[in-house]
């Protein structure tokens, strides 16, 4: 059964090229810094509506394995792959999985960086492989200007409820900033627009997961816009990129019930820390629950865009 839910759930969660040798400098050791302080005035300050804490970590860590599966890979096949001395950035890093899964494929000498607003949800420096390095860094803000052009490949996923005013422009412009000429971006997001319920068959009940998902209302203030990645690829290519492509992945149906788990544990940290009806809103989880169990699934389709720097 297929619904839209273009209107009501907007920004809720929150094709091959020839392979060639890339360069950048040299690893350092396993560190976290913070680059500067996050202004009270960013998008993204205070503007995170999910859960920082163990839960909140879990989900992420799931999320990342469900990505993986469903894509099948890291970094998409038209990036080049990685040879020894590239540097890799990976912005709103949340918890590393993606650096630390990623480190397991590459050369050591590979430079990989984390960057988030927050790094409380990421290891112990201590405890991550060393060429990995971990920053704070709002991404609304300008990168350092030591990092400046200093990567081959950087990489972000999952920012939609960030973007403000329908603008993904600041974030373009500061991931350019990042990269080398002739480097990559691959931008990982969730299709919100093309959204749908999947049920075993038509005498499975969707009525509680359509309610649930169809009458959110995210206060305005406490959420973007989704309406900008219809044109990413050509807002990229007016903004510092050039070949940009959109690819779309959806995941298996043997695999839908673990989506569907995990966008339920989003909703249920979202619903409770912004919209505050705690009594109804576990009401409406625990009669989707339900119809889980039965064989139903909201599916969300999977964005991912790359481009190259000029």
């Amino acid at each position: 059964m297929a619904i839209s839910v273009l209107h009501k759930l907007r920004s809720f969660i929150s094709t091959k090229s020839p392979q060639s040798s890339l360069a950048a400098p040299d690893t350092a050791s396993a560190s976290a810094s913070a680059l500067a302080p996050v202004p009270a005035s960013s998008p993204a300050a205070g503007s995170y509506v999910l859960n920082r804490d163990y839960q909140g970590s879990s989900r992420l860590n799931l999320q990342f394995f469900l990505w993986k599966n469903a894509l099948q890979f890291n970094l998409h096949p038209d990036i080049p792959q990685p040879k020894a001395n590239v540097r890799i950035a990976d912005v709103a890093t949340g918890t590393g999985i993606w650096l630390v899964d990623l480190a397991s494929s590459l050369p050591p000498t590979v430079q990989l960086d984390g960057f988030d607003i927050s790094l409380a949800q990421t290891p112990t420096p201590k405890w991550l492989p060393p060429n990995i390095k971990l920053h704070q860094w709002d991404m609304f803000t300008d990168p350092p200007a030591e990092l400046v052009g200093q990567f081959d490949i950087v990489h972000v996923r999952l920012i939609t409820l960030v973007i403000k005013d329908n603008n993904a422009l600041p974030v373009i412009n500061n991931l350019r900033k990042l990269l080398k000429p002739g480097g990559y971006l691959q931008w990982d997001e969730v299709d919100t627009v093309g959204t749908y319920i999947e049920s075993a068959d038509p005498s499975v009940s969707t009525t509680a997961i359509e309610s649930l998902f169809m009458n959110l209302t995210i206060p305005k203030s406490a959420r973007g816009r989704d309406d900008w990645k219809t044109s990413l690829p050509e807002t990229l290519d007016q903004n510092g990129f050039r070949d940009s492509k959109r690819y779309t992945y959806t995941c298996d149906l043997a695999t839908a019930r673990y989506w569907h788990d995990m966008y339920m544990q989003s909703w249920e940290e979202f619903a409770t820390r912004v919209l505050g009806n705690t009594e109804h809103t576990y009401e409406m989880i625990n009669k989707a629950g339900v119809e889980a169990q039965n064989g139903a699934a909201i599916i969300f389709p999977k964005f991912v865009w790359v481009a190259k720097a000029v």
